[in-house]
């Protein structure tokens, strides 16, 4: 797995438990919709929808509802990239870029005669400041013929209050929004980063019962 970012990564000793779903746009598609994220047929295009990060998140994982073209192959390898968020939509150049192929690819379906997957990509324990972002995946050695699409979903609890998607076919030079209310399906899952106060009190408590392991 090779991982490339610039502003909002860093790796971590993974923290015992289950991982919590951190943003809900609901994984489970709506059918309606389905739009082109990847080469040979779309080399240029970027699609983005928004997330909101309220604390410090560890983040290890990212799952996708994908949508693929019979004859399209999708290379082993997959990419989720982010841009800030200025006014409500992506600006700016792209400020991080994941790229795995540490990933599983399920069958859930099919929509419009085309197979659909359900990606769970796997990232380790990467650290995402608090803040709003704009977070697309893509398959960079995309090849076959056709491409793949992400699908669209009611936005789940965390998705439908937020904008609608966005798309580029200049490589994310240029935004152009989705129609009204197209949310796509995904989920982050991981672990908000405790607060400073809470690992002091963490902390305490385990040299408290170290200490009374040491009298016994």
């Amino acid at each position: 797995m090779k991982i490339s970012l610039f502003v909002v990564a860093a790796l971590a000793v993974a923290t015992a438990g289950q991982a919590a779903i951190l943003w809900d746009n609901n994984i489970i598609t709506n059918g309606f919709n389905g739009r082109a994220i990847s080469p040979p047929a779309f080399p240029n295009i970027r699609v983005v929808d928004d997330i909101i990060a309220p604390v410090n998140w560890w983040v290890n994982r990212v799952r996708f509802n994908i949508l693929e073209d019979t004859t399209f192959q999708h290379g082993g390898t997959i990419e989720v990239y982010w841009y800030n968020d200025v006014n409500g939509q992506p600006g700016g150049s792209q400020i991080a870029l994941w790229t795995s192929t540490s990933y599983t690819r399920t069958p859930v379906g099919s929509y419009f005669g085309r197979p659909a997957f359900e990606y769970n990509v796997d990232f380790g324990q990467l650290l995402v400041i608090a803040g709003h972002y704009w977070i697309g995946p893509r398959h960079p050695n995309g090849s076959g013929s056709g491409t793949a699409y992400w699908m669209t979903s009611d936005g789940g609890p965390d998705g439908a209050g937020t904008s609608t998607g966005y798309f580029s076919l200049d490589a994310g030079t240029t935004w152009q929004p989705e129609g009204a209310g197209w949310h796509h399906a995904f989920v982050f899952e991981g672990d908000p980063v405790p607060e400073p106060a809470t690992m002091l009190a963490i902390g305490a408590g385990l040299a408290a019962l170290a200490a009374r392991r040491r009298r016994k």
